[in-house]
């Protein structure tokens, strides 16, 4: 069974930003049966949970003998084991792999970054601009990169599960303005009935909130 975990009194402004909704959504996709782990936060600092996530975050993925985390680990392992979500053609393939990368890797940790610095009283405002200016820079690229096109690849995949997610955090900080079709992808991603079910079941969370954990 695949099993992962999910955080529960956590703040609603979250909602649909925490990643664990990559690995639900992926499986949606992929039609496969799954079972939440649930944690109240502190939980998740614990040297128990830290067994499974070393670094304390959501989400740890589990099935059989296997456990891991990191979200992208965790979609690239579902999609070659089911060979779902990932073109057929080796360099398509590749360019797939390519985009989840840098989904994770060029765009996400300097969205991080600016969110951290953005509304920092002991950040200068010079510092807070070159933050925003590196940020706006990588999103200018994504957005000429997919230019009128679905989708990443030739199909959806893995790649825009992960990229959508992260714009998804970028929408939130409004920091998509400028980047139309970014706007559309997101949209275009998000209207997908295996989104819509993911995030419906992800929403539970917030409902349930103050729910006996899930073992």
């Amino acid at each position: 069974m695949n099993r992962f975990s999910v955080l529960t009194g956590i703040p609603d402004f979250t909602k649909g930003l925490v990643r664990e909704l990559r690995v639900r959504w992926a499986l949606e996709e992929m039609g496969q049966s799954y079972e939440e782990i649930r944690y109240p936060h502190p939980e998740t600092k614990k040297p128990e949970y830290m067994k499974n996530q070393p670094f304390g975050q959501v989400p740890y993925f589990t099935s059989g003998d296997l456990c891991m985390f990191e979200s992208g680990a965790i979609l690239l392992h579902l999609a070659l084991k089911n060979n779902k979500l990932l073109p057929s053609d080796e360099n398509e393939r590749a360019h797939v792999f390519t985009w989840l990368f840098a989904a994770l890797n060029s765009i996400e940790p300097w969205m991080f970054h600016y969110f951290l610095l953005k509304d920092d009283k002991d950040v200068s405002e010079i510092v807070k601009s070159k933050a925003k200016n590196l940020l706006d820079e990588r999103l200018r690229i994504v957005s000429e990169k997919l230019g009128d096109r679905d989708f990443l690849g030739e199909s959806f995949s893995i790649a825009d599960i992960i990229m959508t997610t992260v714009l998804k955090s970028a929408s939130f900080m409004d920091v998509l303005s400028g980047h139309k079709n970014l706007f559309r992808y997101v949209e275009r991603n998000e209207s997908r009935p295996a989104f819509k079910r993911a995030l419906s079941e992800h929403e539970k969370l917030y409902k349930d909130a103050h729910a006996g954990p899930l073992r």
